[in-house]
Order: structure tokens, then C-alpha cells, then sequence
């Protein structure tokens, strides 16, 4: 996922005057941030009906209106939303079960798996551990717990609960595996390799803990032994698409370009569709790529263009090679190649809009943002949006698109934006409200941004809060050069504030 420069281009947008040094973006807000890839998710509880969402969802609302307590109804709509990727949807559901005492096992990992989503990592640990002490043999709740305590640096936590549930769970693979991530995330690797190892002697024909053991030897950087691996996993199932990718990456990290360039021809032809063909020659064109050997790319980028025409991302693709190189009118031509083949295609629409930002086109990059937004909803593309409607000073929208990408996924970044929207809409009070969330939960994310110092001051100043408003500006002069216009600027503020400005109370 391409990184945003959110809260940069807001604060280039407002305070263009005044020379601060450029801020620190962060990942993620109340412990949020992206999820680990290499997961076991078996199901702990009832899965979705066999209706589609569309249905189903519309008769447990029309249930509820019926019945407002109607307890199975919510648990059954909360399900529905997580299914359908809906956090934000599914949390005040679960949160109104709990108030009513519903807390059942069930309702707890539902609970749970809502705040994960929605980056309250902390809140989802506290409802999966209550989850596995209703149902303390529970896989599934055991397994994501694992996941959870890993995600917080808790090993000794995540391998002890781990190893319950294979004791619970003998004849699971999902629980081996589970405790093979365990020891893979401590560099155990020889433990991991048994785990991973008894994992598949129970299910030989699911390859994936083979596959796991061969990530612990490239972990050690023993790809010849993680080659090995992969082959014998090959033995078992040969048109295992993702095991023949695997096996051509280890291969070309050997630098062994022709038999890689083989073994990617064998993944594309086990691959089900055209959609999986080009993303593996993409793989393969990005290897030649990486390995300067230009004309090798561009061969490969050009085959499965004429190969697969109605295969949108294969030019998508070739253009972000061509932007790589500083080529941009070559990728442009190739992204909108790509939106001819599919209008909807949302790397081109995202490609095209950072394109027309980054060439001082904001509303422009706008037109294909709110497009990707209503085929392709996500918190960057939000966020993106958010970005390029505070390039056109239009804060109101600014704030609702970055609202939008702050209830998918909390970032300081988009908070950010929201409270500076609110500063530049004067709205002073919801402003300093957030700026108050931002300073207790990532102080060095804020102390590290002037811009975000200054908008502090002036809207704690402004809600007549000066003690915090003299806090913020001494922050910031910190990191000022002293005798500087804005250092200047700043300490006078700082002059009028402190003849009257109360200390900022401390927290007890």
C-alpha cells in the first residue's frame, strides 16, 4: 500500500507562510496498525448463513425494528457485518449485547474481532481473553488471542496460550500450526519446524505448514534449504499455485534467472485465471527489473499485455515500472490504458490521482479519487481524498473523507486531518478536543509535528485555554532555529500568552 502525506499537504495548504520543519507520519492510533499476514483463522463460532448479505441483513434489521432486543437477531447482524467487513457496523451491536449481559463467549470474540479491526488492540485482548475463559478449549478464539498477544510483543503470553491449544486440540492441525507461528515469531526456529511439521502429518493434504517451515529457513537465509522444503510440498500437491510462486521467488533470490523465469512459467500455468497469469508475469517482470536488466522487464511487462488484454492491471502494472524509472508520461499512458480496459480499476485510479497531485492537480486527482472511493472503498483512499480536498481548501469535504477513512482504520494522520479541518472551518472547540485525544495517546507523533504544535496553540488560545496553549508553542520552539521569522512569530505569542496563562493541570 502506497503511504499518504496526509497531514503534509494539509499543513502546506494552511500554513505555507511559516517555515516548519516537515513532520513525522505514524503508523496507527491506540495500537492499530496493519495485521500480521501469516495468521490461522479456523472458525470458533457459527459462520455466516448461506445467504447472501443482501438478504439476510435487511430481514435481521426489519427483525430488530420489530423487536429491539431481540438477542439472537443482533449477535446473528453483528456476524453479518464482520463477515461483510463491516467493523464499524458490527461494534455498537456487540458493545449493546455486553450492556445487556449477553456476554457470552460467542458475543466476546465478535466484540473482540470488531475492536481489532477497528485498532482498539488492547480492547480486543481484554474480549478474547474473556472469550477463552468461557470457552477455554476453543481454537479459533485461542488462536486469534495468540495472534493478538504476538501483535503486542507478548510471546510468553501468545506461546502459553498456544500450547493450550494443542493440548486441547490434539488432533487439529490449526493448533501446531498456530504454535509454529509462535516459535517462528521467536526465532525458535527448530521448534516452529516440528510444530509446523506435525501440523502437516495430520492433514497431508494441506500443504500450508510445509510452506510455513520453508518461511523459518528464509528467515535464516538458508534458501537452498527453504527450496527443499517447498519442492516436497510440490511432491504433494504439484499445481499448487501459491508453492510454485513461492518456489520461483526463492529461486530468482538466488539470482538464478533462468530457472526462476521457468518456474514462473510453470506458476502461470497452474493459475486459474488470466487475473492470477498477469500478476505472476508481473512478478517475474519485477524480478529482471530488480536485477537491471531493463529490456528483460519490459519484454515480460509487454507479453502479458498482449497475452491478456482484458486484463486491466497488466498495464497498471507496467505503468508504476515506467514511473519507477522516471518515465512519467510513459505511465501515465499505461494507467489510462489500464482504465480503457476496466474504468473501475483501482491501482490506476489511485496511480492517476497521486499523479495529478504530485503535478498540482488536486481537483483533477479528486474526480478519480471519488471514483475509487465507490468502487474501492479503504482508509487510504479516504485518506487520499481527504489529501487532495485540503490541496483545494475545501475543508468541509476534507473532514468528511477523512472521517470516512478514520472509522475504517485509526491513523494519527487522518485525526489529524479532521482536527485541522475543524481549525480551518473555526471550528476552535472540536479542534482542541482531538488535538487533547492526539497529545495522550501519540505525544511523540504530535511533539514531533510543529505543524500540528502550532494549530494546538492557537486552538487551545482560542478556546481560552492558554496554559495548554503556552505548552504547545514551548514544544515547538524547541524544535525552531532561534532568531528565524517563525521563531520570532512564535515567542511572541508565547510572551502574550505567559503574562496571564495558568499552568496546564497534571494528571493525577
Amino acid at each position: 500500500m502506497k503511504r499518504t502525506l496526509l497531514v503534509a499537504s494539509f499543513f502546506a495548504a494552511i500554513f505555507a507562510a511559516i517555515a516548519f520543519p516537515a513532520p513525522q507520519a505514524d503508523a496507527g492510533l491506540f495500537g492499530g496498525g496493519p495485521k500480521p499476514t501469516a495468521t490461522p483463522s479456523p472458525a470458533p463460532m457459527p459462520t455466516a448463513t448461506p445467504e447472501p448479505p443482501q438478504i439476510v441483513i435487511p430481514r435481521l434489521i426489519d427483525k430488530l425494528k420489530a423487536n429491539p432486543n431481540d438477542r439472537q437477531a443482533m449477535v446473528d447482524l453483528a456476524m453479518e457485518y464482520l463477515t461483510i467487513g463491516h467493523p464499524d457496523l458490527a461494534l455498537p451491536i456487540t458493545q449493546k449485547l455486553l450492556q445487556m449481559g449477553e456476554k457470552t463467549a460467542q458475543v466476546y470474540y465478535f466484540d473482540g474481532s470488531a475492536q481489532e479491526a477497528m485498532g482498539n488492540v488492547n480492547g480486543a485482548i481484554a474480549d478474547l481473553e474473556n472469550a477463552s475463559n468461557l470457552a477455554p478449549t476453543n481454537l479459533g478464539i485461542l488462536s486469534s488471542l495468540t495472534q493478538l498477544y504476538l501483535k503486542v510483543n507478548r510471546p510468553a503470553d501468545a506461546e502459553r496460550v498456544a500450547n493450550r491449544a494443542v493440548v486441547f486440540n490434539k488432533s487439529d492441525p490449526q493448533a501446531y500450526s498456530n504454535l509454529g507461528l509462535v516459535y517462528a515469531s521467536e526465532q525458535k526456529f527448530d521448534n516452529a519446524r516440528t510444530q509446523f511439521e506435525a501440523a502437516f502429518k495430520l492433514d497431508q493434504k494441506d500443504i500450508t505448514p510445509l510452506l510455513q517451515e520453508a518461511q523459518t529457513y528464509v528467515a535464516q537465509d538458508a534458501v537452498p534449504s527453504a527450496v527443499t522444503v517447498v519442492e516436497r510440498a510440490l511432491q504433494y500437491d504439484p499445481k499448487n499455485v501459491q508453492a510454485l510462486v513461492f518456489k520461483a521467488d526463492l529461486i530468482a533470490k538466488e539470482q538464478d534467472f533462468a530457472q526462476a523465469s521457468a518456474a514462473y512459467d510453470d506458476a502461470v500455468a497452474a493459475a486459474p485465471n488470466d487475473q492470477a497469469r498477469v500478476g505472476i508475469l508481473v512478478r517475474k517482470a519485477a524480478m529482471y527489473a530488480a536485477a537491471k536488466q531493463p529490456a528483460q522487464a519490459q519484454a515480460v511487462f509487454e507479453q502479458a499485455i498482449k497475452t491478456y488484454p482484458a486484463v486491466s492491471s497488466a498495464h497498471t502494472a507496467y505503468g508504476e515500472y515506467w514511473l519507477q524509472n522516471k518515465q512519467p508520461q510513459r505511465a501515465v499512458g499505461e494507467f489510462l490504458n489500464a482504465l480503457k480496459v476496466d474504468k473501475n480499476d483501482p491501482g490506476a485510479l489511485q496511480d492517476m490521482a497521486e499523479f495529478e497531485m504530485q503535478s498540482g492537480r488536486p481537483t483533477d486527482a479528486i474526480g478519480y479519487l471519488k471514483q475509487l472511493t465507490a468502487v474501492a472503498p479503504s482508509a487510504q483512499a479516504f485518506a487520499l481524498l481527504g489529501q487532495a480536498y485540503v490541496s483545494t481548501r475545501n475543508y468541509a469535504a476534507a473532514k468528511d473523507a477523512c472521517q470516512t477513512s478514520f472509522q475504517i482504520q485509526r491513523t494519527p494522520d487522518t485525526l489529524t486531518c479532521i482536527a485541522g479541518s475543524d481549525f480551518s472551518l473555526k471550528n476552535y472547540k472540536e479542534a482542541a478536543q482531538i488535538f487533547d485525544i492526539l497529545n495522550s495517546n501519540v505525544k511523540q507523533y504530535v511533539d514531533a509535528n510543529p505543524q500540528i504544535l502550532y494549530m494546538m496553540g492557537q486552538s487551545y488560545t482560542k478556546t481560552n485555554q492558554k496554559g495548554k496553549a503556552v505548552a504547545a508553542y514551548r514544544i515547538l520552539l524547541k524544535g525552531m532555529r532561534p532568531g528565524t521569522k517563525a521563531y520570532k512569530q512564535i515567542a511572541q505569542l508565547v510572551a502574550a500568552l505567559d503574562r496571564r496563562a495558568p499552568a496546564p493541570k497534571k494528571k493525577r
